[in-house]
């Protein structure tokens, strides 16, 4: 695979003067991470899709200045959602059929180093992983009827495959679609949280997770609760631990398959238990005017920054993800005190959220202004706007690494 700077050529500079006039008329792995300081760097995925164009960009400041689409790079055969992992600063991509290892080399270009035949391409890729050197993957359209799914465990040493297989879903009825949310390694066991509808879509009034463990990927049980009705979404962070507690937004909003006469809000699962606790349940509806959330990200310091959909103006199902219908709030997890940030409305709520170090999370703002990173300091209570990227529709991804 040949990688390839975009230069400044006839297409793009058109498409940067339309949105320029454009904007003069209008304008988580999820683990508890507990260092002060963070050498991250910051791979974003653009998105243009009236030219058809998915570049991708590595950043290593977005606290603040610009950056542009001019200094992108493309991949062939990479689609606008390709991000499954970062660790140690390499970056794991996936195309429509292998999973690539990269580095980051002269000038921000992504180097392969390696790759191997991937179980598919779909828009919510699931890994976690489950050692230093040891991926667990699933890259492939995932839901299906009877829940079935096919996995990889993979030695990013030599990316090289160790072994596959297929995991079913306990799902609810025999006609039911179901698909994985995540992969969490939580204490020896893989937690997989999926979300199920039956034939024709309509959600069920409960969430689950399926437990395996983690080194024979054995199915164990499964957990449910009925304070939620979808629970952690891969193209959304949406989960972390405090004290090895495992937390996870429910995400109960109809763009994820889920019921909305369910509040949304946080549930755990406790250090040492593969259970529920049932009793929490920091319910978020009820503090945002009814609304459901997206995803979160944990900001250390008891803050958690999570999105809203504002169902006010959302008239129609394509408004979840490509009208001004998303908000930003922080929540204290030892007062349960929610305030909103000072942050417009914002499109497009995938993989938009991530802690970055430093007790900082990194909130991806497609506004009508134009598109920016800000920056929520849990320490201050203070939310900034960082960088300002220019030229591209939208910002379809941020997948900090280091």
């Amino acid at each position: 695979m040949k990688n390839r700077i975009i230069n400044l050529n006839l297409i793009l500079a058109t498409v940067m003067s339309v949105m320029f006039m454009a904007c003069s008329e209008n304008s988580g792995t999820g683990e508890e991470i507990n260092e002060t300081e963070a050498d991250y760097k910051y791979l974003l995925g653009l998105s243009l899709p009236s030219t058809d164009l998915y570049p991708l960009h590595v950043l290593e400041e977005i606290e603040s200045g610009t950056a542009s689409i001019l200094n992108a790079q493309e991949i062939p055969d990479i689609s606008s959602s390709v991000s499954v992992a970062g660790k140690d600063g390499y970056l794991y991509l996936n195309s429509t059929d292998k999973l690539t290892k990269y580095e980051v080399g002269d000038n921000g270009i992504l180097v392969d180093l390696g790759s191997l035949p991937n179980t598919g391409i779909s828009g919510g890729p699931v890994s976690a992983f489950l050692s230093d050197n040891q991926l667990l993957v699933s890259t492939g359209a995932r839901a299906a009827e009877g829940g079935t799914f096919s996995y990889q465990v993979i030695n990013t040493d030599s990316m090289t495959e160790e072994f596959s297989g297929a995991i079913t879903l306990p799902i609810y009825e025999s006609d039911s679609k179901a698909a994985p949310s995540l992969f969490i390694l939580k204490e020896g066991k893989i937690f997989v949280p999926f979300y199920q509808a039956a034939s024709d879509w309509s959600a069920y009034d409960f969430a689950s997770i399926a437990v395996y463990d983690a080194t024979t990927l054995v199915f164990e049980k499964e957990i449910t609760t009925d304070k939620a009705a979808g629970l952690g979404f891969s193209v959304i962070a949406s989960h972390f631990t405090k004290n090895n507690d495992l937390y996870l937004i429910s995400s109960n909003s109809n763009f994820w398959t889920g019921n909305e006469s369910i509040p949304s809000g946080l549930v755990r699962i406790n250090s040492g238990e593969s259970d529920f606790d049932e009793d929490y349940f920091l319910n978020l509806s009820e503090k945002v005017d009814g609304n459901h959330t997206g995803g979160m990200a944990y900001a250390q310091n008891d803050k958690v920054v999570f999105q809203v959909f504002r169902s006010d103006l959302i008239t129609e199902y394509a408004d979840y993800s490509n009208s001004f219908t998303i908000e930003y709030y922080v929540v204290d997890l030892s007062t349960e005190v929610v305030t909103k940030l000072d942050i417009p409305l914002c499109k497009y709520p995938r993989d938009m959220i991530e802690y970055i170090g430093d007790n900082k999370v990194a909130i991806t703002a497609n506004t009508e202004e134009g598109n920016f990173i800000y920056i929520y300091n849990s320490v201050a209570n203070t939310v900034t706007k960082g960088i300002e990227y220019s030229g591209t529709e939208t910002i379809s991804s941020l997948t900090p690494f280091n």
